[in-house]
């Protein structure tokens, strides 16, 4: 009759823990030796853990001859991997590439077109459940993309960037340089990002009707002064009127005005008013640069001071919170801030 040998110390320890720790059949085998050890028959081992005796021999003799150890799987070869560095990189081509220069009909990759990929190039079959887990392996995520400005550069750029270093180097010294930008104070909230519990997604209330203001602003790079205009409408008459504001602002010294090339800025009617006004010189910044106006970045600390996520009682406690903020935003502050 068949038995397990008596283990030596260690190997008695290695299988009562194999018996608690090791994942299921390992584990069964384990028990299974140490009941033939305690004398149990393999037809009632067999019986208890409802196998054939074939299976109890088994386990029983590789433990005799290799121990514990006998007790686990040995490696298998299994079905070689069908995926491989060749499809690795087929599929990032593709992924870089237009899928219409690939004879596709549509405008971007879905995993069936990449299937049908890799088996028209390399003859190899793989699943859609394969490649999109290849896929994932590979640092790629399915996701919707996100609008974007075209990239262009003003061909006038570096002309228009050195007239105005060399106006602003050739200046008097008691000339003001200001550079100035317009945008719009709205009732209805604007909606920033922000944290939430997963679920419960944050509900900003609208104030049923929208009502807008725009406002004009200039920052003196030299002092950090602030100056602004509230105005109904951003166009060329309101631009006027924010220009004469600046001239009795700043009263018998010259002006440079840096601004953009919006078309309010640019307007014939504005042109034929600096005629009359020789104090006051503009000069416009590269088309597509709006990071080189630092009054953006005042537009930025505004807006999500005073208006992000957050519904006010009436407009006017919304422009009175724009008072607020500009009347606490010191000039070192505001120089700090456009420097950002």
């Amino acid at each position: 009759m068949l038995h397990a040998r008596k283990p030596g110390e260690e190997e008695q320890e290695k299988l009562q823990q194999m018996r608690r720790q090791a994942v299921g059949r390992v584990s069964q085998r384990a028990h299974m030796v140490l009941l033939s050890i305690q004398g149990r028959s393999v037809p009632v081992i067999a019986i208890f853990f409802q196998t054939s005796r074939v299976t109890v021999r088994f386990w029983i003799k590789r433990y005799n001859v290799q121990g514990p150890e006998g007790l686990y799987d040995e490696p298998r070869s299994g079905r070689p991997h069908k995926t491989n560095d060749s499809v690795e990189k087929t599929l990032i081509d593709c992924l870089e590439e237009d899928p219409l220069e690939e004879g596709s009909v549509a405008t971007f990759w879905t995993v069936a077109m990449l299937v049908l990929v890799v088996i028209n190039k390399l003859e190899v079959w793989l699943s859609p459940s394969t490649v999109r887990s290849l896929l994932h392996k590979l640092g790629f995520s399915w996701g919707r993309p996100r609008l974007a400005m075209p990239t262009k550069t003003d061909p006038d750029k570096a002309q228009k960037q050195w007239q105005i270093a060399k106006a602003v180097v050739e200046a008097p010294d008691d000339s003001v340089i200001l550079y100035s930008d317009e945008a719009r104070i709205e009732f209805l909230p604007m909606v920033r990002a922000m944290w939430h519990w997963v679920g419960q997604q944050i509900r900003i209330p609208t104030p049923g009707n929208n009502v807008t203001q725009a406002i004009f602003g200039a920052l003196n790079i030299r002092s950090g002064q602030w100056t602004y205009l509230l105005r109904d409408h951003i166009c060329k008459e309101d631009f006027i009127a924010f220009l004469e504001h600046l001239l009795t602002v700043y009263v018998d010294v010259p002006i440079i005005l840096i601004v953009d090339n919006y078309s309010s800025h640019t307007a014939h009617l504005v042109r034929d008013w600096l005629v009359f006004h020789p104090r006051l010189h503009i000069y416009y910044l590269p088309k597509y640069c709006s990071d080189l106006n630092p009054v953006e970045n005042i537009w930025l600390r505004l807006k999500n001071k005073v208006a992000a996520n957050r519904l006010y009682g009436s407009f006017q406690m919304v422009l009175e919170a724009v008072e607020r903020f500009f009347r606490e935003m010191s000039p070192e502050q505001a120089l700090i801030w456009a420097a950002a």
